[in-house]
């Protein structure tokens, strides 16, 4: 499925992509990914690096790398050399294609690549509308199709391996819990905010080609105002990407929009919780728009629960039901249950679940057990099957005896009008007990000239948000937090940048 969706439409004038105003069509798009496929034809099967910003290049990478039967490994363009090259060696990928100018940091590379090395620069070939565009080579299903790393916030990145099975299963899915005929007056296109080197951006990318929805790249940095210009100018209804639009949103609700925004209907959220009540509010503030939360990692390629059609109002705090063909379960002092409202570590199985770890059996065995995916994270199902995510196992800051997990305590600061984003940890107060950490970046202000909110304010209302054993300790004012490739929160007090 995966491998011949470009060539399902390579006859179709039809617009594929809109990338920074310039129109891109099926046919223009699946010529470009078979002057890629020849690139490779008649090779060996190999592993093919793929270091290219989000955009028609990328596009044609990947499906054509695909079409010739090869295993793509998307790079996100926000690594360094130094993140890089442990990457390349642990993929054993010898071949990498990118654009020549990044020629620079591919030729160091090299230097001390493990083995021998080829660099492919994009754009070096031609694509000749009269020849023949042959049908995506036979590879098995069930064998490594994509590669990924994860995201690293809590340790060193591993791969990801996926088979096209797993990702075919989870655009079906996704698919199949939109409603997309209740927009049948409005034509579909969508604006992609998650990197298209992330599972996320391909999972949605991956729909999209499916429905031959076009679909809007701006290769700016992500804003409210990118957004929005981009609504306005190319009438887009859907959505998917961080949770920062929203929040964002929410902070800003009330001022005037600039510009026409009448096209949305729907917002995607994922990579961290929302809080409800920041659902709520921007469901009133913004009645023709559904705002959706779902739950998923790169492991899970990525779907594990996501709402049918609509978010019911009552289950915000929720990230929806478990996939068609899934099982999910928690497992609390080592039993494994589906009974509601008992907390425990969340278990998935299904054809969504990773193949294992890139040449690392021992990690592979630590997180698959049973044909069960351990996610590391706390959560519970309610009794319609609904669940809910109370943190991460290995995120949990024992204070005086008391569980404190740190995405509550970040749901609620995301909540606070002081805050535009945050981060928080546990650090050891050197008595045996840990304390509640912050990295706050406080909320833009309408003038320049209004000072930041002072830790005395930020005090105050976390004293009366939240129980004083959940109350950070310490609190750090910050610039910005450092993200991980995938636009994720670091998960360290250790590497932000400090305001003066």
């Amino acid at each position: 499925m995966i491998r011949d969706l470009l060539l399902r439409r390579k006859d179709q004038e039809r617009t594929a992509l809109i990338e920074n105003g310039r129109v891109v069509s099926y046919r223009a798009l699946t010529e470009k990914a078979e002057a890629v496929r020849q690139l490779f034809a008649g090779g060996e099967t190999e592993t093919i690096a793929v270091y290219l910003p989000d955009g028609e290049a990328f596009i044609a990478a990947f499906f054509g790398i695909l079409m010739a039967g090869m295993t793509v490994f998307p790079l996100s363009t926000k690594l360094t050399e130094y993140e890089i090259l442990p990457l390349l060696n642990q993929a054993d990928a010898h071949t990498i294609l990118t654009a020549a100018h990044y020629a620079p940091l591919f030729e160091a590379l090299s230097s001390e690549f493990t083995g021998c090395f080829r660099i492919l620069y994009i754009g070096e070939y031609a694509a000749h509308s009269h020849q023949d565009i042959l049908p995506a080579a036979k590879a098995g299903i069930h064998k490594p199709m994509l590669l990924l790393g994860t995201s690293g916030t809590t340790g060193n990145a591993k791969i990801v391996q996926l088979s096209e099975s797993n990702l075919s299963y989870c655009v079906l899915s996704y698919l199949s819990k939109m409603d997309y005929d209740k927009y049948a007056s409005v034509p579909i296109r969508y604006f992609i905010a998650a990197p298209y080197s992330s599972i996320y951006g391909l999972l949605i990318l991956a729909a999209c080609l499916t429905k031959g929805f076009p679909i809007i790249c701006m290769q700016e940095p992500f804003s409210l105002d990118v957004l929005y210009k981009a609504a306005e100018q190319y009438q887009v209804t859907h959505y998917e990407g961080g949770v920062i639009a929203a929040v964002l949103m929410d902070q800003l609700a009330g001022r005037k929009i600039p510009y026409d925004i009448r096209s949305f209907r729907y917002f995607g959220l994922a990579g961290s919780k929302v809080s409800p009540d920041i659902l709520h509010r921007l469901s009133k503030s913004f009645p023709s728009i559904e705002f959706w939360t779902g739950y998923g990692m790169t492991e899970a390629s990525p779907l594990i629960t996501k709402p049918y059609k609509k978010m019911d109002p009552e289950k915000f705090a929720s990230v929806g039901t478990a996939l068609k063909g899934e099982t999910l379960l928690v497992e609390a002092d080592g039993q494994k249950t589906d009974r509601p409202y008992i907390r425990g570590e969340i278990l998935v199985k299904g054809p969504n679940v990773m193949l294992g770890y890139c040449n690392n059996q021992k990690e592979t065995d630590k997180i698959i057990k049973d044909g069960f995916l351990y996610t590391g994270d706390i959560g519970y199902l309610d009794k319609d099957g609904y669940l809910y995510i109370c943190g991460r196992k290995k995120n949990v800051i024992i204070v005086r005896g008391f569980n404190v997990y740190a995405e509550e305590v970040e749901a609620c600061l995301m909540n606070c009008p002081l805050v535009k984003d945050c981060i928080v940890y546990g650090e050891s107060d050197g008595k045996g007990n840990e304390r509640v950490c912050a990295d706050i970046v406080p909320a833009a202000y309408a003038s320049c000239e209004e000072a930041g909110p002072s830790i005395e304010e930020l005090h105050s209302y976390f004293r009366t948000h939240l129980s004083a054993y959940k109350q950070p300790q310490k609190i750090r004012l910050l610039d910005r937090i450092e993200k991980t490739a995938t636009g994720k929160n670091k998960k360290t007090g250790e590497t932000a940048h400090e305001t003066d």
